[in-house]
C-alpha cells in the first residue's frame, strides 16, 4: 500500500493534470468509500429494505386510520338516518291517531246533534197539535231546531268562507328518480282529515269536499273519510286527487287556523312534499247532505270577507 501511494505521489508532482484525473475518476472514489466505510453491500442493502418497510408501514398505517374514520363517520350517518326515520314515522302515526280520533268524535256529537234535533221537532209538532204554546215559545223553538241541523249539516249554508287545494306532487310517482326513496308526495286520508279537523276546530259553520263530476260532498263529523287501496272515499264516494276542500265561516279565522307556523299547511308543504293552495272566498254555497237534501229551507250567514290574495305551493 505505502509503494501505491509514493508512486501515485510522484506522479502527481510529474503530472499533475493526470492526479487530478485520478481523484476525480469514479474507481478512486469507490476506493476512498471502502476504506472510509466499513459496511458491506449486504448491510447497505438490509438497511434500504428496513426503511422501505418503515415507510410502507406508517403508509399502511395512514390509509387504515382514513378507513377507519370514514366508516364510523358512515355508521354515525346511516344511524341517524335510521332515527330520522324512526321519529317521521312515529309522528306519521300519531297525527293519524289524532286525526281519527277526531273524526270519531265529531262524528257522535253529529249523531248527538241530530239526536236533539229530531226529538224537538217531535216535541214541536206535538205541543202545536194540543195549542199549548205561545208564537214566542215556537219562535224559541224554531230558532233551536235551526241551529241543530246546521250542526247536523240538515241544511245549505251559504257565506264566506275559504277554499284549499290539496294537490299531488309530480315527483311522488318516481320517488324522485331514487326508487329507494318514499313517496311523500302523495295526499293520503289522514291529509285531508287533518285538514277538515283544523276547520272545525276553527268554528266552520259547513265543510264540503269536491267530489266527481264537481258535486260537493257535504262533511259532518259522521262523514268516513277513509283510503281504500290507493282511491280516497269521502262519505264512500271515490275522490280524486286535486281535492278541494271548501268552508264556510269566518274567512280570516279559517285562514289564520290553517296557515298557523307548524300547521297543517307548513306541515303538509314542508314535510309532505304536498301541493297547498288557500283563497278566501266572498261567499259559496255548500249543500246540506246528500239525505237531507230538498228537505230543510237554506240558511244565508250575513257577514262577507273581502278575497284575499292567493297563497299556494
Amino acid at each position: 500500500m505505502g509503494n501505491a501511494e509514493a508512486r501515485a505521489g510522484s506522479i502527481c508532482m510529474s503530472r499533475p493534470f493526470a492526479c487530478l484525473f485520478m481523484n476525480a475518476s469514479p474507481l478512486a472514489s469507490s476506493r476512498a468509500s471502502s476504506d472510509s466505510s466499513p459496511e458491506t453491500p449486504t448491510v447497505q442493502k438490509s438497511a434500504r429494505t428496513r426503511r422501505s418497510l418503515r415507510s410502507l408501514l406508517g403508509t399502511i398505517t395512514g390509509i387504515c386510520f382514513v378507513f377507519g374514520a370514514l366508516a364510523a363517520i358512515q355508521v354515525r350517518t346511516i344511524k341517524n338516518l335510521e332515527k330520522t326515520r324512526q321519529d317521521k314515522t312515529k309522528g306519521d302515526a300519531l297525527q293519524k291517531q289524532i286525526a281519527f280520533k277526531n273524526q270519531k268524535d265529531a262524528q257522535l256529537a253529529a249523531v248527538k246533534a241530530k239526536q236533539e234535533r229530531d226529538k224537538l221537532v217531535a216535541l214541536v209538532g206535538d205541543l202545536r197539535a194540543r195549542g199549548g204554546l205561545s208564537a214566542t215559545q215556537i219562535k224559541n223553538l224554531t230558532d233551536q231546531i235551526k241551529s241543530l241541523q246546521v250542526q247536523a249539516c240538515l241544511t245549505p249554508m251559504t257565506g264566506q268562507g275559504i277554499r284549499i287545494v290539496l294537490s299531488d306532487n309530480p315527483q311522488a310517482a318516481s320517488g324522485g328518480g331514487n326508487p329507494s326513496l318514499p313517496l311523500p308526495g302523495l295526499v293520503h286520508d289522514y291529509d285531508v282529515l287533518q285538514v277538515v279537523n283544523e276547520l272545525r276546530a276553527a268554528k266552520a259553520d259547513a265543510i264540503g269536499v269536491h267530489g266527481a263530476g264537481g258535486k260537493v260532498i257535504r262533511v259532518t263529523g259522521a262523514t268516513p273519510i277513509r283510503c281504500v287501496g290507493p282511491v280516497i272515499f269521502i262519505d264512500w264516494k271515490p275522490v280524486a286527487a286535486p281535492f278541494t276542500i271548501e268552508a264556510v265561516g269566518d274567512a280570516k279565522t279559517l285562514q289564520s287556523a290553517i296557515e298557523m307556523p307548524g300547521g297543517i299547511v307548513e306541515n303538509l308543504q314542508v314535510q309532505g312534499a304536498v301541493g297547498v293552495k288557500v283563497t278566501l272566498q266572498n261567499s259559496m254555497t255548500l249543500p246540506a247532505i246528500e239525505s237531507a237534501q230538498g228537505t230543510t229551507t237554506s240558511i244565508t250567514t250575513t257577514e262577507t270577507a273581502p278575497v284575499a290574495n292567493t297563497k299556494g305551493l
